[in-house]
């Protein structure tokens, strides 16, 4: 009688909340209630607090479901904390349960069947029939499965690789690799194959890589796969981009641009000709910044062609052209057909030689707005780089309206943010480098310093995956071209330290400086900006310039910020 009334406490006398939109929910949390119980009474189980369980119902009335819920509580020493949720958002959770598992295990014994039914027979397959046996239900769910997850799990890019006998599966959510499944050999050179089928890629050819594209709708939205494989040691690796257009088409407030770099942008990119330059490492976003600026520009009394390798995201109104070097259509000779085009915005998709690099300063020296790239470690260095690649400076000097360097750096989840407890020695090195910045710049990101200096980082929730991190925002560093850097490219050849003291007394922002308002701001942590900008040796976690002395002195209670264990994959996806 006791343990009634217990368990109806349990249930009971809640206050009723809901659940707006599906999560991804870990393998042990979500088993907790068993699949053929959770879709009988559509309820699953989706975070846990302590003791405490959250579950999501479609009728939190429900007499028989919640019947259920006490027996597992009184059974597992549990609370049970309901939420409301309605069929759509139910239905998107219950495909969560061992989805990975059950398609694995059906390849696997469809795989032992065959070899059954061979047994003694040995023969070599043709590409028809190696076509049709990857085209088998289980190896289509399969991938099926591993695309979802993707989607679902917020991942930019998808892993498929062999590795010691065996096929690892890995997404990178957020910038950070993380190992999600792992698969037979067999089973996994199945998936590639598959993957190679569905983006029109000769699946008997394993010496030298492909390059396709595939769509999906898994998820009720159209998703655009960028595939490559690639021939290793142990098999071949693929890897697929996903490309989602309502993620990759943002607007410029959304990129990350604030203050004086946002004023010296938008200023820039409405001039009438001249090149405005991006740079920074792969995946850096930069593509998805020029998108945005293009689509800023995108009206009808505009002719805008890109040259791109490949094609990311499709914008309408913009012709977009894919080159092609194994037929001789490079970026120099695509530059040169669409100069014919009658343009008035010109995209490069990467200025790879001298050769593309003049034919672009041509171009914005005869009236033409050009948007490109250049892989640089920061803003400055684009332009000995380009002196270096027989640019003339002062051809460079006339052409040259704006040099921005970029990169990439995880936000902290809204949903446990929490102001951190910071090591005194980082502390002290974030003061010093804010008295560089002036009190215009800062009051321009309507930074409050009044109540004193304050850093923040993610506690880690269901929502983010336990990391604290959820999405990226972009850091920048902007140089505005005027007569000083003009005059220092020209007089000076381009030197680098006279460009970069003209520069700063313009009141540039380096990438660190940027980031660290935004870290005062709250949206992400020292940590990742130290990641980003300085390499710290821990992917997101231990902040690791603090030297052993000024470990020892740190104050007692205080712990380094954003600490992890980097082995442990990342929850908001699959795990088997």
């Amino acid at each position: 009688m006791q343990n009634n009334t217990q368990n109806n406490t349990q249930t009971e006398g809640l206050k009723k909340k809901t659940l707006e939109s599906s999560v991804q929910v870990s393998k042990e949390i979500i088993v907790v209630i068993p699949e053929e119980v959770a879709r009988t009474h559509s309820m699953v189980a989706f975070g846990r607090e302590g003791s405490i369980l959250r579950v999501a119902m479609k009728d939190t009335e429900d007499i028989a479901a919640l019947n259920v819920l006490r027996f597992i509580a009184q059974n597992q020493n549990l609370s049970i904390e309901t939420y409301e949720a309605s069929e759509k958002v139910i239905k998107d959770m219950l495909g969560q349960y061992s989805s990975a598992e059950k398609a694995v295990s059906a390849v696997v014994k469809s795989f032992k069947e065959e070899e059954e039914e061979d047994i003694g027979k040995k023969r070599k397959e043709s590409a028809t029939e190696i076509y049709d046996n990857i085209q088998d239900a289980p190896v289509a769910k399969l991938v099926q499965v591993i695309v979802r997850h993707a989607i679902e799990g917020r991942a930019s890019d998808i892993h498929i690789e062999p590795i010691e006998g065996k096929y690892r599966v890995r997404y990178r959510v957020d910038g950070i690799l993380h190992t999600s499944l792992t698969l037979p050999l067999d089973v996994g050179t199945a998936v590639v194959s598959r993957i190679k089928i569905l983006s029109n890629l000769k699946i008997d050819e394993k010496r030298k890589p492909q390059d396709g594209r595939f769509r999906s709708t898994e998820t009720g939205r159209s998703v655009d796969f960028r595939v490559s494989t690639l021939p290793v040691v142990e098999g071949e690796k693929a890897v697929l981009r996903v490309l989602e257009k309502d993620s990759g088409l943002g607007k410029v407030d959304k990129l990350g641009l604030m203050g004086h770099n946002k004023e010296i942008l938008e200023q820039k990119i409405r001039e009438p000709y001249g090149i405005i330059l991006m740079t920074g490492p792969t995946g850096s976003g930069k593509s998805t910044s020029l998108y945005a600026f293009l689509q800023i520009l995108n009206q009808e009394e505009r002719n805008i062609i890109t040259l791109e390798d490949p094609v990311e995201y499709f914008i309408d109104g913009v012709n977009q052209s894919q080159i092609k070097p194994e037929i001789g259509y490079t970026f120099a000779n695509g530059l040169r057909s669409i100069l014919r085009q009658d343009p008035n915005v010109i995209m490069v998709g990467e200025i790879r030689d001298g050769e593309t690099a003049e034919l672009a300063i041509h171009a914005a020296l005869t009236g033409h707005l050009v948007f490109t790239t250049l892989h640089t470690n920061d803003a400055i260095g684009a332009i000995p780089r380009l002196v270096d690649m027989g640019i003339e400076p002062f051809l460079l000097s006339a052409a040259l309206r704006e040099v921005a360097a970029q990169r990439l750096v995880r936000r902290i989840c809204e949903s446990c943010k929490k102001e951190a407890k910071i090591p005194t020695a980082i502390r002290e090195k974030m003061e010093k480098e804010l008295k560089e910045i002036s009190e215009k710049d800062i009051e321009k990101y309507n930074i409050d310093l009044s109540q004193g200096v304050k850093f923040f980082e993610g506690a880690g929730c269901d929502k983010c995956g336990k990391t604290g991190y959820k999405g990226r925002v972009a850091i920048y560093e902007v140089v505005g071209m005027d007569d000083k850097i003009h005059s220092a490219i020209v007089d000076h050849d381009a030197r680098r330290d006279v460009i970069e003291k003209r520069a700063k007394e313009n009141g540039m922002l380096s990438l660190k400086q940027d980031g660290l308002l935004k870290v005062l701001l709250g949206l992400t942590t020292v940590a990742e900006l130290e990641r980003v900008t300085e390499g710290s040796r821990t992917i997101g976690g231990k902040i690791d310039d603090v030297s052993n002395e000024d470990e020892e002195r740190e104050e007692d209670g205080t712990q380094k910020i954003d600490e992890q264990e980097t082995e442990e994959p990342y929850p908001d996806l699959m795990r088997v």
